[in-house]
């Protein structure tokens, strides 16, 4: 479904946010019956899960939810991976008439979807929020394209992937777009909260590839780059990029890309 500027728009409201869950948080029932507009709820850390009136949701960072009145959204959190959420309210206004339409509009739109970029959504909501109490109708703006957006995505329970899936698009994706230390397979199984045989099997079922290869991907991808774009030496590059030694980098180098690290940089 395509939302159409030239015949909505929209009215940030009172409260938008941003905010890492604590200890005893939860989203109770009340929460749900006391929404009064369309609430934009965006999953960007953690492990937690959300009841509906017929459905039950893993939450990992990529979940998004777009709620609505009537709808029922109780939630909770595992508190040793504590949710980080974004929440911005709204309302649906038509053009020709000036009416809020919310309820009658946000009917006809899905609720839950897929988001396998959480970096560049988290990116986009964080400032929707920080624009909202000093320049409001730049954030509408921003939000306009955001909701453009979001209803062309897949959309969970119809032909998205399930919870366990879309967690590990945003897991894949985040990893791509980071800079820091790649973690280990061990660790990205723990934050799945799954054995490590069962996060291997899922992941390669998802991805088409095992996580070890594609951690090794990932790191021999950033080492193109500094090798293009950095003056760094061969052993400087092994070092950042967390190898034993700069033989074994230059080793698996060759055998993933077909060249040395040296040769790669004077043909790059």
């Amino acid at each position: 479904m395509i939302f159409n500027p030239k015949i909505y728009s929209l009215h940030l409201n009172d409260p938008c946010g941003r905010m890492s869950c604590g200890p005893g948080w939860g989203r109770e029932r009340n929460a749900s019956l006391r929404l009064p507009d369309l609430e934009l709820w965006f999953v960007w850390k953690g492990h937690g899960w959300m009841k509906t009136q017929n459905r039950e949701f893993t939450l990992l960072p990529g979940f998004c939810a777009l709620m609505r009145p009537g709808g029922i959204y109780d939630a909770g959190h595992d508190e040793s991976h504590p949710l980080g959420i974004t929440y911005i309210h709204f309302d649906v206004h038509s053009c020709r008439t000036g009416k809020k339409i919310t309820p009658t509009l946000s009917r006809q739109w899905p609720e839950f979807f897929e988001i396998s970029d959480p970096d560049y959504f988290d990116t986009v909501t964080r400032r929707i929020v920080e624009l909202f109490p000093i320049h409001p109708r730049l954030g509408e703006d921003i939000l306009r394209g955001l909701l453009q957006d979001l209803l062309q995505r897949p959309v969970l329970g119809q032909h998205a992937a399930p919870a366990p899936a879309y967690g590990i698009a945003a897991l894949t994706a985040r990893i791509r777009s980071s800079s820091e230390r790649l973690p280990t397979v061990a660790a990205l199984a723990t934050e799945m909260h799954m054995s490590a045989g069962h996060f291997s099997r899922l992941f390669k079922k998802t991805t088409g590839q095992s996580p070890l290869d594609f951690l090794v991907e990932t790191r021999l991808a950033r080492a193109r780059h500094l090798l293009r774009e950095t003056p760094l030496s061969i052993g400087e590059i092994a070092e950042r990029l967390d190898y034993a030694d700069v033989y074994f980098f230059s080793r698996q180098f060759k055998q993933k890309t077909g060249v040395s690290p040296l040769a790669y940089r004077r043909n790059g």
